[in-house]
Order: structure tokens, then C-alpha cells, then sequence
């Protein structure tokens, strides 16, 4: 018989049992507590995925000159050309432009008040009845935009050009080119590469032939018909990281006759179009003046005639110019470039056996100049210093170039002066405050197209449209006051305030339009056809004052037609393809 267990040894068994059972539940709650914390995690992420890192379908789709977004457009051939078509959407208003973007240019970067500067001696105060109202550093440093604002108001026409974030560079440029609204993640062809193959007007200039109608007697004449524009790029790297096939250069091409030759022209029949593109490093911030060097340095090669022409030689006015120029650019290493070599040398890259110098400044179709001075000056230092100041001069003397070389020229031409985006306090941007949305568009022509019964024929056109919305019972779906956002206070006047709130500077009203609605307005006024898959409205004031006859509102109708016919075939065209595109029939049809 067995001895019992001792209570001293009874007694240990259950502290070793007791503290064995603790251990196993704090094992499970260690498990219940982790397990919880991942699911928080998973949730929160899948929250955030859907709610802030918006993702869209990327369409494949072209638009096409030779067929209109009109479901009853005329029929196509085969090939799918429309026979006897002129081969553009709208007749193009202008047949050069230049694209001058000046990153992180603010809307009150441009924005000029005659109260700056000025003495305010309305406070009864003795001690404080005289204070000048000192201006910031960035304001009232342009003031050739004011003048011939003022000089020429047919001509010219000032926005605040509203981006939408995410306000980068890379996102703002996507945005600048197909119409899209960029989101964070971009679902489809652009998600695993930084090249943008969705529709965009650069393709529709460089790869025009892709998309062009058949050449025939009435549409010979027409750019759309396979012409491909001479295409000039200067600036900002990113550029060529998103379009690398559109803004490659042709040099070596042109020189070893494999983009000219006589069976590719019989081939074709079309015009096979030259490309001078220099893309120069963006992404040291601290350095002021390698980019804007580049563009200022090598822009004269275009808007001046060739120093050994005679209108250059004999010419006092063009001679100053391009002394100008050149006293622009900061870097004196910049002109030793190879594309600055003699013309008898065989080594210039600006210059080849097809191309030469008369060519470069009589032929270019469009010039894409992209400086990055005052975004880097904003991130080195913020808007508040001295330095800012010295590039908003830089660029205004630019820009009153520029402005002179096309008032010499008999072609239209039409000049875009922008900023992609705007900056904060800090100089940073990315967000979407205020400040960092609110950028500036500032346009030029040498040819009328702001006339004063241009805003009549607007005016007619958006009186007719409310008056329609309200009698179809629209107004509570759609926004009764066509106008609500049409005019909007830029911030110069919030940075003159006193203690009290009172403003020492009157707000300056800006017309104001979406970054997106460039791309439509663009396209057209140069005869190509809109991107499919822009979201954008034409800008009125481009189209109002082309009139048909009697019928005096017909380019303003027209071009909103257009407009809108393409934005229901890419809306119809989403809606197919994507389950999750948020519409309901009912709503689009509406």
C-alpha cells in the first residue's frame, strides 16, 4: 500500500498547476490582443486605400481627328477616316504656341495691386497715421502681366488656375497633358511605369499620323491630315520621364537620314516633323539656376532670327534682345555647351544637314519651357526671401522677351504662362490648401481672341443654359449659377492685415478655372482633337469670339458641343469598363 502524498507535496502540485494554467492564458491573450491590433491595422488601411488613395482606370482609348465624339457623326471608311472630312474638330485659332511653365508660380505672384507701395494715412492715430504698405517679396515683381494686361486687354486674359492635389509636379503634369484628375495611385497602364500612355495632346502632335484621316484635296492643307508638328522641349526632366517617346529628339535622325528620306515621304505623304528636346535635372533643390538656364540660354535659337541673318545683323532692336538673353542666364558655363558651337562646326547638336538655324526659328510648330527656379528658391528658402524676388524678375523679363518676339511674327501665335502649382508658407506643396492649389494662367496672343462682344456671347450663352436647367428642374442635381466660381479673391490681400483685421490691401478678383480645363482648350484652339479621356471644359473665352455668319455664338457653341460629347463618350467608355466606377446610369444620362 502506497504511502500518501504528504500535504507539503499535494500543495506544490497545485502551485505548479496553478501557475502553468496562468501561463496559458496569458499566452491566449497576448494572441487575442495581437490578432485584434493586425485586424485594426488591415481595417484601417483598407479605410484609408479607398478613401484617400483614389485609384482609376487607365482607358487605352485615342481620340481621333478624323472622327468627331458625335454619336451621329458621319460615317466612317475602313480605315476609319471620314470621307471628305476636313480633318479637325474645330478650325485652329492659332498655328504656334508657346508653353511657358513656371513651377510653383502662385496666383498672387502674378496679381498686381497699385495699393503696394503706397502710403495709408487713414488711422487718426498720429503714431501710426503713416505706415507704408511694404510689399512682400513675391508681390508686384511682374509687372510686365499687369501692363499688357492693361495695354492690350483684347489679347490677353489673367486666371487663377485652380490645380487639384495631389500638388506635385509629376501629378500636375498628368493632369496638364491628358485632362485626367491624377490620384495617388494610378490603376491600370501608368501603375507600374512612370511613362504616360493614355491620350494626351503631345501625342496628338508627334503621333498625329496614327490618328489622322486620308489625305485628300479638301483636307490636304489641314495639320491634322498626318502633319506633325516641330516640336521644341526645354526644361524640367520629369517631362521626358513621362513622355520619352513624344519629346525624343531627332538630331541623329535628321543627320543619318532615317527620319527624312524620299521613299518614307512618298510612304507617308506627310509631314514627318523635327523634335529639339534638352531635359535638365530637377530634383536638386538647391540649385537655383541650372534649369532656368538651360531654357533661357537656348530660347533665343527660336524666337531670334540667326545672328548671321541680316535681319539680325541690321536689325539695333533685335541686336539688344539677344544681349538680353544672355545676360539672363546666371551661368556663364551654360553657353559653352556643344549647342552653342559655330555653325561650321560638324559637332553642334543643335543644328544637322536638314535643320539648320533658319529652320529652328521660321519652322517650330510648339515650344514646352519648363523653369524650376521659384519652386526651388521656395523649397531652399521659403517665399519670404530676397531670393524669390530675383527669379519672378527674371522670369518677367523673360516673359516681356518673349512677348516682343512674338509681336514680330505674322503667324498666330499664342503664349501659356502657368504654374503647375502653388506653394505654402513654407515653400512646400503636395497638399491642398489654399495656397498650394492656387496657381496662376496667364495668356498672350498676337491676334485678338478676348474681344468685348466675346464676354457678350458668354454672357448670352450662359443666361440661355440657366434659364434651360431651371425649366428642365435641374437646378436641385446640377448648380443653377453657371457662375458661382467664376471670379475668386486671390490671397495678396491676406498678407496685409493689421491686428485688428483690418485689410491695408482691397482683395484682387481673379477669374478662375480648373488646371484640366487647359487641355481641351488647347487642343482645339490648335485644330487637334481632344485627349479621350479628358474631364476638362473649354475655356469660353478662347471660342466666343469666332463667330459663322449669323450665327455669332457658333465657335463658343461648338466647342462646348464638342467638349461635351467627348466627356459622355469617355464617361459611357468607363462605365463599361470599370465595375466600381461610382455612376449610376440614371445619373450620367441626366
Amino acid at each position: 500500500m502506497n504511502s500518501p502524498e504528504s500535504s507539503q507535496q499535494r500543495s506544490g502540485k497545485r502551485q505548479i498547476l496553478t501557475s502553468s494554467g496562468e501561463d496559458v492564458l496569458s499566452s491566449k491573450g497576448h494572441w487575442i490582443v495581437l490578432s485584434t491590433f493586425v485586424a485594426a491595422i488591415a481595417v484601417g488601411f483598407w479605410l484609408f486605400s479607398n478613401g484617400f488613395l483614389l485609384t482609376r482606370m487607365v482607358l487605352p482609348d485615342h481620340s481621333t481627328a478624323a472622327v468627331l465624339p458625335f454619336s451621329q457623326s458621319a460615317p466612317a471608311s475602313p480605315d476609319g477616316s471620314v470621307a471628305g472630312a476636313s480633318c479637325e474638330w474645330y478650325p485652329a485659332k492659332f498655328e504656334r504656341a508657346i508653353v511657358l511653365v513656371i513651377d510653383a508660380m502662385r496666383a498672387d505672384f502674378v496679381t498686381w495691386s497699385d495699393e503696394i507701395g503706397m502710403v495709408d494715412s487713414e488711422n487718426g492715430d498720429k503714431s501710426d497715421s503713416q505706415h507704408r504698405i511694404c510689399p512682400k517679396p513675391y508681390h508686384n515683381r511682374m509687372p510686365i502681366i499687369n501692363s499688357l494686361n492693361q495695354k492690350f486687354p483684347e489679347q490677353t486674359m489673367l486666371y487663377r488656375f485652380r490645380a487639384d492635389p495631389p500638388t506635385t509636379t509629376l501629378q500636375r503634369l498628368k493632369g496638364l497633358t491628358t485632362g485626367q484628375l491624377p490620384t495617388f495611385i494610378d490603376a491600370g497602364s501608368n501603375f507600374a511605369g512612370s511613362a504616360i500612355n493614355e491620350d494626351n495632346w503631345l501625342q496628338a502632335m508627334r503621333w498625329q499620323s496614327l490618328y489622322a484621316c486620308n489625305v485628300t484635296e479638301s483636307n490636304k492643307k489641314s495639320k491634322a491630315s498626318g502633319y506633325k508638328r516641330n516640336l521644341v522641349f526645354l526644361g524640367d526632366d520629369t517631362w521626358t520621364s513621362l513622355f520619352p517617346e513624344e519629346l525624343s529628339d531627332t538630331h541623329a535622325m535628321e543627320n543619318n537620314n532615317t527620319l527624312w528620306n524620299q521613299q518614307s515621304e512618298i510612304a507617308h505623304g506627310k509631314r514627318r516633323g523635327w523634335a529639339r528636346v534638352r531635359p535638365f535635372p530637377s530634383l536638386n533643390v538647391w540649385d537655383l539656376d541650372t534649369v532656368d538656364d538651360g531654357v533661357l540660354s537656348r530660347l533665343p535659337f527660336f524666337l531670334l532670327p540667326p545672328e548671321t541673318d541680316d535681319e539680325s545683323i541690321n536689325n539695333p532692336e533685335i541686336s539688344a534682345e539677344r544681349k538680353l538673353w544672355r545676360q539672363l542666364v546666371k551661368q556663364e558655363s551654360m553657353l559653352t555647351h556643344s549647342d552653342f558651337l559655330t555653325t561650321s562646326s560638324g559637332d553642334n547638336s543643335m543644328f544637322s544637314k536638314n535643320v539648320g538655324a533658319e529652320q529652328l526659328h521660321n519652322d517650330w510648330d510648339v515650344i514646352i519651357a519648363h523653369g524650376l527656379g521659384v519652386d526651388h528658391c521656395g523649397h531652399r528658402f521659403g517665399p519670404d526671401h530676397p531670393a524669390i524676388s530675383q527669379k519672378l524678375a527674371q522670369m518677367n523679363q523673360a516673359i516681356e522677351l518673349i512677348v516682343q518676339a512674338i509681336s514680330r511674327s505674322d503667324k498666330p501665335t499664342v503664349l501659356y504662362v502657368f504654374g503647375d502649382h502653388g506653394m505654402d508658407s513654407k515653400g512646400d506643396h503636395g497638399g491642398d490648401s489654399p495656397r498650394e492649389v492656387d496657381a496662376a494662367l496667364w495668356t498672350y496672343s498676337n491676334v485678338n481672341w478676348n474681344t468685348h462682344e466675346a464676354s457678350k456671347r458668354i454672357d448670352r450663352v450662359l443666361d440661355a443654359t440657366e434659364s434651360i436647367l431651371a425649366n428642365l428642374s435641374l437646378t436641385d442635381v446640377l448648380d443653377g449659377d453657371l457662375r458661382s466660381n467664376w471670379w475668386l479673391n486671390t490671397h495678396l490681400s491676406d498678407d496685409y492685415r493689421l491686428k485688428d483685421g483690418k485689410r491695408l490691401v482691397e482683395p484682387v478678383k481673379m477669374r478662375s478655372v480648373p488646371q484640366i480645363d487647359l487641355v481641351s482648350t488647347f487642343s482645339m484652339s490648335l485644330g487637334l482633337h481632344i485627349p479621350f479621356n479628358n474631364l476638362g471644359a473649354v475655356i469660353p473665352e478662347f471660342f466666343a469670339s469666332d463667330s459663322h455668319g449669323p450665327d455669332s455664338e457658333w465657335g463658343l457653341l461648338r466647342a462646348l458641343r464638342l467638349n461635351a460629347a467627348q466627356v459622355m463618350r469617355y464617361l459611357e467608355k468607363y462605365m463599361d469598363s470599370s465595375k466600381s466606377h461610382g455612376f449610376s446610369s440614371e445619373a450620367v444620362q441626366s
